[in-house]
């Protein structure tokens, strides 16, 4: 397996170059091929707390994210909202990838694995069509993390082979983890939930692989690759689903709706001006809830005793169960979303109504806890609105630097600052379309 020279010879420069220094992630440096929101969701978590991420675009035509609108516009210039919001703190490289048939791809590819700690690829076809392999990446650089991300999973880890190259999307994974069907009411079709709820839980699983793997790599040495399949990463949030399937007759694959079936109150209730989230777990709450309905509607909580009316689907049907149910509904639909939270906060029930974005974006406490900040688009040049950091860090936070990059903005600082190459070397790679 020939390695190039120039990349056998390249010192690994310390991260950050080209980022400010910050953040619990300051030092790591992370290499993205992948598109949209599945992968390279995952560097910008890691970017918002310090990392360096570079990612890596096709020549002249960018991020596929790029394209989707709606799209904010400014003085002849469009940037995609989801762009504008996923892409922020990220270094954008323009490379051409097919290393199997350009060799000078290949010669900058091994040098960004090289140069960096983490690499997290989300490629279709990656080894057929580019000619990428995990034993080339691992011989360039031994200590790397590789985090593999697809809609089925590599056989490598598992599986049948004949799913590994399927094509996947955020809808394909919500309807074959078993999500879909979960979702809805009982006498509904399955639903999907948007949006892209799927695509960001496996860029958060990815995450995760991405950092313990790297976390094991400092402490031994030694690099290793992770595989997250899409699919998996959202059927691993669908709670007690599969023992119930194994163990208790499968119920659980049944819609059930917004109504719990263990429990009450929780739903999202119908109010005189929306709908409100009431949602009760556990006898404590519940003798809450009960004293909250004396206030409201004078009924005595003696008569509805929590191991009759709510500790179980049998017992919610029961005459008191499906009483007490009509009684706060009626209550509800005759007051407003504000008069219910009122009256549930004072007696420490949760509650929250459902907010639509305008509601969220208006929201005191949203805006107190900073989530949402002002950051300079770098395709429109002009400062824009997006969503802050989350989590929380207490001594290492988190921030957004700058906003999402412009098409290859970074390519020649990354070329330069920390690949080493030269201005005719440059040009050359810019002559032969590898940048």
């Amino acid at each position: 397996m020939e390695i190039p020279q120039r990349v056998k010879k390249l010192e690994k420069k310390p991260a950050p170059t080209l980022v400010p220094g910050f953040g619990p992630l300051k030092g790591v440096r992370v290499l993205q091929t992948a598109s949209m929101i599945a992968a390279p969701h995952a560097g910008t978590m890691m970017a918002d707390f310090g990392a360096e991420v570079i990612h890596v675009e096709a020549p002249g035509v960018g991020d596929k994210m790029r394209t989707v609108g709606p799209f904010i516009s400014r003085n002849g210039k469009k940037v995609s909202t989801l762009w504008a919001d996923n892409a922020r703190n990220r270094l954008s490289m323009e490379l051409d990838l097919h290393i199997d048939k350009k060799p000078l791809s290949k010669e900058v590819f091994l040098a960004l694995i090289k140069s960096c700690d983490i690499w997290i690829e989300g490629l279709p076809m990656g080894e057929h069509e580019y000619g990428i392999t995990d034993e080339l990446v691992s011989t360039v650089n031994p200590k790397i993390t590789i985090t593999h991300e697809s809609g089925f999973g590599n056989p490598e880890f598992g599986g049948t082979p004949a799913m590994r190259h399927k094509p996947s999307s955020d809808l394909i994974a919500q309807a074959y983890s078993g999500w879909s069907y979960l979702t809805g009411e009982p006498d509904g079709p399955p639903t999907r939930i948007a949006p892209n709820s799927a695509d960001y839980i496996t860029a958060l699983t990815a995450s995760v692989a991405a950092l313990t793997g790297y976390i094991h790599s400092r402490s031994t040495g030694a690099g290793q690759a992770s595989d997250v399949a899409q699919f998996e990463a959202v059927a691993r949030t669908l709670g007690d689903t599969v023992p119930c399937y194994f163990n208790v007759n499968h119920h659980i694959s049944k819609r059930v709706g917004n109504k719990a079936r263990a429990f009450q109150p929780y739903d999202l209730f119908q109010t005189s001006d929306g709908r409100v989230a009431v949602g009760g777990v556990g006898p404590g709450v519940f003798g809450k809830f009960l004293n909250a309905m004396k206030e409201a509607t004078g009924l005595n909580p003696d008569d509805y005793p929590w191991s009759e009316v709510a500790n179980s689907p049998e017992q919610l049907d029961s005459p008191k169960g499906v009483k007490l149910d009509q009684i706060l509904r009626e209550w509800l639909v005759n007051h407003t979303k504000k008069e219910a939270t009122a009256l549930f906060e004072k007696y420490d029930v949760p509650v929250g109504p459902a907010s639509t974005a305008q509601d969220a974006c208006e929201d005191e406490h949203w805006i107190d806890r900073n989530n949402f900040v002002e950051c300079t688009d770098q395709t429109l040049q002009e400062k824009i609105k997006i969503f802050g950091i989350v989590p929380k860090m207490q001594e290492t936070p988190g921030k957004v630097w700058r906003g999402a990059p412009s098409l290859g903005q970074d390519t020649t600082d990354i070329l330069t600052r920390i690949l080493d190459y030269t201005t005719e070397e440059i040009k050359q790679l810019r002559e032969e379309k590898i940048i």
